[in-house]
């Protein structure tokens, strides 16, 4: 696409393809600062005494530098792709503070800045140079803040730089504005909200494939009242508006939200409470989505060691033309024997209509008991809980949508959706905002196995955003119905662990899970599994280590598991500490989807105050991984970073390199920088 063409889409999608030497809302805020300063020669009187109008501390400014160079190379040894790339940016910004009239009248402050960077880029894929400017300004007002009613006024623009492999900068300019309205009566105390941000994206070279713009506005009125010390009511409502466009994508979502709660408190000593609960969602646009909820809880404490609870909910939800009501009861007891042991037991019953896909009928409860004793050699700790839950579903076929199904990934176990007879093209993967997607074959794999989907996960994906360890992630997915389904299913959990006063720990855990299932049209492998787990940690100042294995017999995927790990932090002096970690998973999957895995990974972190203005950090890490379905990975990073702080100088400078062979494809890289803030 030649560069008039990508302005003229540009320019149809609201972005910055050419823009002014000196942006029409920059001179807008340098003429209102001019207009400020004349203003402060105006005099009024306050309190007997004379002040200019218009107050405003000693401008201040600030210059910022920073420098760049990237260089990576990936692929094989016959077919290398490379590519270097510099940045340098240039930026100054004046900023003050003030009042008018009062400082109870109107507070303010405001910063403008400008800024130019330049980028040279030699890739495979392209060479060249580029420009462009950069701007940001920043105001806050705040009126009659000492007053019942005070109002805020904000309004922000700020524009930077993230490097990127292979593609150049990515620059990112994100405006935010808003303002608010509180009214703090005795009663009845109310707040308006309006707030409105845009964010977009692209490369800083000419080419339009990282384009990216959204827009989000939103109103907002809140309010609460407290009938007395023990009622509670408040009520909110949220409008959202949400035009997210990027190259070959185009989404728009209106969302009205209602949410009211209040909460009572009583009984002679205050030891009961009932909560109720209201919201109601309707989202139009790409995503059509409905959902009403009513919810009433109550606790009733009968004795100090006795309490008593009680839930009931309604649901009315509907997206995509597939519409589900459902009524939940459930009730339950907790019970407190000296300080040793605690009880609790549920019961809970469901009805769902789900319209033409059928009904679905569940019951079911949980008991839990909860152990701690202090003996001669420590203290034990035991929990044990036991689950059952019976569902029924008739009538009725078509087609499921599951949204926001939560799993947290641990590296490197795979991840089993929840549902059966998954259509995996529909699958979606994204973090816990929802706003970064990852993508199949570089950030995940998908396998079937008698009819559960798993998600073999990987922190090491090439292209952003990538998955890390430990984070929790949402997915996803539509699903077959079948007409008709029988499922009963118990689970027990057990643990017991020991842990002795010199910070030796030994436990035993123990999972099961029965199930019975049926179904009219398919034969489905009962989700069956026995898991087997014992280990041992100890725990000492800044000394942890852990051994542990583990084994699972299951009707889907048995496995294996051994794990040694350790970690120390070693504070070598009030100013430096260091600290280590090491771990070795030996993982082995069963028929019918045989799989081994041998990860290790080790690490090493420095952070050291040489002097009262200087201080340098530095991590290491390495992974070494064999899997006997994905080949081999081995990696080593490392990054460290010198920061320098006096009196108005600051300045950092870091270095980062990254060795990576994955899957028979080589991926290096290295990332210097140099960043320098002068303020006046």
């Amino acid at each position: 696409m030649r560069r008039d063409s990508l302005n003229r889409l540009y320019s149809r999608t609201r972005h910055w393809a050419v823009k002014p030497v000196l942006p029409g809302r920059i001179r807008w805020l340098l003429a209102l600062c001019a207009g400020g300063i004349l203003l402060t020669g105006c005099s009024v009187n306050v309190g007997g005494k004379q002040r200019p109008l218009v107050r405003h501390d000693r401008i201040k400014a600030e210059l910022e530098t920073v420098a760049e160079r990237r260089t990576d190379e990936q692929g094989t040894s016959g077919n290398k792709r490379e590519s270097t790339t510099k940045v340098f940016e240039e930026r100054i910004r004046l900023k003050t503070e003030g009042d008018v009239y009062h400082p109870d009248f109107l507070l303010y402050s405001g910063a403008v800045g400008l800024g130019l960077a330049q980028q040279s880029i030699d890739s495979d894929d392209e060479s060249g140079r580029h420009s462009e400017t950069l701007d940001d300004y920043s105001v806050f007002a705040q009126l009659l803040r000492g007053k019942i009613y005070p109002t805020t006024f904000y309004a922000n623009k700020s524009e930077e730089l993230i490097s990127r492999q292979f593609l150049g900068a990515l620059r990112t300019e994100r405006k935010n504005r808003g303002a608010s309205l509180s009214l703090r009566p005795e009663d009845w105390a109310m707040t308006f909200q309006y707030t409105a941000s845009e964010t977009g994206q692209d490369g800083l070279s000419s080419f339009a494939r990282d384009f990216f713009q959204r827009d989000d506005e939103r109103f907002r009125y809140s309010l609460s009242h407290d009938f007395s010390e023990l009622s509670h009511l408040s009520f909110d409502f949220d409008r959202t508006e949400v035009s997210q466009r990027s190259v070959g994508a185009s989404i728009e979502t209106d969302t009205d939200r209602y949410t009211m709660l209040h909460d009572l408190i009583f009984g002679g000593e205050e030891q009961h409470r009932l909560d109720s609960f209201l919201s109601y969602v309707d989202q139009t646009g790409s995503f059509e989505f409905e959902n009403l909820q009513l919810e009433e809880r109550l606790r009733l404490r009968h004795t100090g060691s006795f309490l008593t609870n009680y839930e009931l909910r309604f649901t009315d939800s509907s997206r995509q033309a597939i519409r589900n009501k459902e009524v939940r009861g459930q009730g339950g007891f907790e019970h407190r024997l000296y300080e040793s042991l605690v009880t609790t037991a549920n019961v809970f019953a469901s009805e769902t209509d789900l319209d033409t896909q059928g009904d679905l009928t569940q019951r079911g409860g949980t008991l839990a008991l909860n152990y701690r004793k202090n003996n001669p050699w420590g203290t034990l700790f035991a929990t044990y809980t036991a689950g059952l839950t019976k569902s029924e579903q008739s009538g009725g076929a078509g087609t499921g949508i599951v949204i926001d199904e939560s799993h947290t990934f641990t590296d490197p176990l795979p991840i089993t959706l929840n549902r059966v007879n998954i259509d995996t093209s529909s699958i979606v993967v994204t973090d816990n905002t929802g706003l970064n997607t990852y993508t199949l074959g570089d950030d995940y794999t998908i396998t079937e196995t008698n009819g559960r989907i798993q998600l073999n996960m990987t922190t090491l994906g090439i292209a952003p955003p990538n998955v890390s360890d430990g984070q929790e992630i949402l997915v996803d997915y539509n699903f077959f119905i079948e007409p008709e389904r029988d499922e009963d299913t118990v689970r027990h959990n057990f643990i017991i662990r020991e842990r002795f006063k010199n910070g030796l720990s030994v436990y035993y855990a123990h999972r099961r899970q029965d199930e019975d299932v049926s179904s009219t049209i398919t034969e489905i492998t009962p989700d069956e599994f026995r898991v087997n787990t014992v280990g041992t940690d100890y725990l000492n100042k800044g000394l942890f280590l852990q051994a542990e294995y583990s084994e699972e017999e299951s009707t889907q995927i048995p496995s294996t598991s051994k794990k040694l790990q350790g970690k120390y932090s070693w504070p070598i002096s009030t100013n430096t500490n260091i600290s280590f970690r090491v771990l070795n998973h030996w993982l082995d999957f069963g028929e019918p989807d045989k799989r081994d895995v041998d990860l290790f990974k080790s690490g090493a972190e420095i952070f050291s105050r040489l002097t009262k203005e200087c201080s340098i950090s530095t991590r290491a890490d390495y992974r070494d991984e064999d899997d006997t379905r994905f080949g081999t990975t081995r990696g080593f990073q490392f990054n460290s970073e010198l920061k320098y702080n006096f009196r108005q100088l600051s300045i950092s400078t870091g270095v980062e390199f990254n060795l990576l062979n994955r899957r028979n494809d080589e991926i290096d890289g290295s990332f210097l920088y140099i960043k320098l803030k002068r303020f006046f």
